[in-house]
C-alpha cells in the first residue's frame, strides 16, 4: 500500500517504509524494508513524482511476491498516489445491522 502528498517545496522525493509485527519477526520484516528499498533504488528518476512524500506500507505479499511484479507495482502505484481522481481504498467499512450481531452472539451459561 502507498500513502502520497506533493509538498509546498521543491525537492527530491523522500520515501518513508512502514512494517507492521503483524507481518512476521524481525527478521521478516526486516527483509521486507530491503526488498522495498531495493525496489524503490530500481526505479527510473523520472519515474517518480517530484516534490512529494511516499510512505510504504508493507504487507506479507511484499516478501513473497517476485521482485520485478513488486517493482511494477510500485511504479503504477507510486503515479496514481497523487492523483485526485484515482479511487481509494474500498469504501466505507460496512456495519453489521444490530439483528446480526444479537444472532451471532454465543450464549453464555
Amino acid at each position: 500500500m502507498i500513502q502520497g502528498r506533493k509538498r509546498d517545496k521543491d525537492g527530491a522525493p523522500r520515501v518513508g517504509y512502514t512494517v507492521t509485527k503483524k507481518t512476521g519477526n524481525s527478521v521478516m520484516r526486516s527483509r521486507i524494508k530491503r526488498r522495498l528499498r531495493a525496489a524503490v533504488a530500481e526505479l527510473d528518476p523520472g519515474e517518480v513524482p517530484q516534490s512529494a512524500d511516499f510512505v510504504l506500507v508493507a504487507r506479507d505479499s511484499a516478501l513473497t511476491l517476485p521482485f520485478q511484479k513488486l517493482v511494477a507495482d510500485l511504479k503504477s502505484g507510486l503515479g496514481q498516489v497523487l492523483d485526485p481522481d484515482t479511487q481509494r481504498g474500498w469504501g466505507k467499512p460496512r456495519r453489521a445491522k444490530r439483528q446480526d450481531q444479537t444472532t451471532m452472539r454465543r450464549k453464555q451459561g
